[in-house]
């Protein structure tokens, strides 16, 4: 039943154009049972993504639980500190290393670049 439902979401986030894409297919929301994935390639696009599936939850009386939600970065930036993303009830779940997603838990490894 579940799934009914949060196809709309997916769908709000497709037709909004924000976020990555695979060979033009859009790969910003990934869903499995209840988890959902986003992906974006900016912090501020991430942002605009979480609001648009915020606005969408909301429509289906449902939310997303800041508690059991955490933000991950990749790439050669992942360990610079950044802004903090936010939920609309101001919720501001943590930057984290590692994360969870399928009942798989992974940590980031050690930066194949380093600073000098």
């Amino acid at each position: 039943m579940f799934a009914c439902f949060i196809d709309s979401v997916a769908d709000k986030v497709k037709l909004s154009g924000v976020g990555c894409y695979v060979n033009m297919t859009c790969m910003s929301i990934l869903l499995y049972a209840d988890d959902i994935l986003l992906v974006a390639p900016s912090v501020a696009s991430l942002q605009r993504i979480l609001r648009i599936c915020e606005a969408e939850l909301d429509w289906l009386d449902m939310r997303i639980n800041p508690k059991k939600s955490s933000y991950i970065r990749f790439g050669a930036r992942y360990g610079v500190e950044c802004s903090n993303i936010s939920t609309s009830d101001d919720s501001k779940p943590p930057w984290s290393d590692n994360f969870r997603y399928l009942g798989h838990q992974d940590r980031l490894p050690v930066p194949l670049v380093t600073q000098v």
